[in-house]
């Protein structure tokens, strides 16, 4: 797929979340406080990372054919340390790769035909330079236009 740069700007989106990766201690303490409440894996758990957080992904290299982003991003954008030593920043990290993918599955299996029109472009765009779809529904359809 080829874009041009001023489609890339126009991919970017307003997003006011703090990035999790630069998470303070007063944060971090409220982030477990939650997580003792709920658990992490309850939907409240999820719900405050959604609200509160955001991660920019890794990018993918603009010479990876957009039909190999999926496997691309599986074999190279990987958290390798168990599971039980997760961290809130690797449950943050792990969910917006999940949104990641799920957005690349509804676009393959979608009537989606190249050329791409210009909608199409920046949502590939934004899956592309790491945008965090890890978004409540409705909270920011701008990312789906």
């Amino acid at each position: 797929m080829e874009t041009s740069n001023k489609e890339k700007l126009s991919a970017k989106v307003p997003d006011n979340r703090k990035e999790i990766t630069e998470i303070t201690e007063t944060e971090l303490k409220e982030l477990e406080k939650v997580a003792k409440q709920y658990g992490r894996d309850s939907w409240e758990y999820s719900k405050y990372l959604k609200v509160n957080f955001k991660h920019i992904g890794e990018e993918i290299p603009e010479d990876v054919p957009f039909s190999e982003y999926y496997d691309y991003i599986l074999k190279n954008f990987r958290i390798t340390k168990p599971m039980a030593e997760w961290t809130d920043v690797d449950y943050k990290i792990y969910n917006s790769q999940r949104a990641r993918f799920n957005v690349l599955f509804h676009i393959k299996n979608s009537t989606w035909k190249e050329p791409y029109d210009d909608r199409q472009k920046r949502i590939i765009e934004r899956v592309r330079n790491g945008t965090d779809y890890d978004i409540l529904a409705g909270e920011c359809p701008e990312w789906f236009q």
